[in-house]
């Protein structure tokens, strides 16, 4: 059954939200707004363990975390994720990243890196590609 026009055609819904996680309320907002314009749920969380309190509520379709949240990090979230046994793709938001950073993000399957301030497109483009929506 298909739920959403997009680009003039007729999608799937996407099964659970996207969600995005990031401390600044700013990014958080600029991405909520963003996102609404594709036919997806988005919800914003702005820390880890919130995100984390609310994973009972259903499993995200796709997540974008900031990797240096105060408190848990990016990097923890998905390390808790995995040990639950729960594979969601992501796209990690920086400050700015290193071979360290970039190696990381692959062994746990960051989808990609964006530094802020990114470009707006590429989370679009990521989004749409990951959950399989047109382009």
């Amino acid at each position: 059954m298909f739920a959403w026009t997009y680009l003039g055609r007729s999608v799937p819904k996407v099964e659970g939200p996207v969600c995005v996680i990031d401390g600044d309320e700013g990014v958080r907002g600029s991405l909520d707004a963003l996102l609404n314009t594709l036919p997806v749920e988005v919800v914003t969380f702005s820390s880890a363990e919130e995100f984390l309190e609310h994973l009972e509520d259903g499993i995200p379709s796709f997540l974008i975390t900031e990797l240096s949240l105060p408190g848990m990090t990016g990097f923890e979230l998905l390390k808790a994720l995995h040990a639950r046994d729960i594979h969601i793709p992501a796209l990690g938001l920086t400050e700015g990243s290193d071979s360290e950073m970039e190696e990381e993000a692959s062994r746990l399957g960051v989808l990609g890196l964006l530094e802020k301030p990114f470009v707006h497109w590429a989370v679009l483009q990521r989004v749409q590609e990951t959950l399989g929506l047109p382009v």
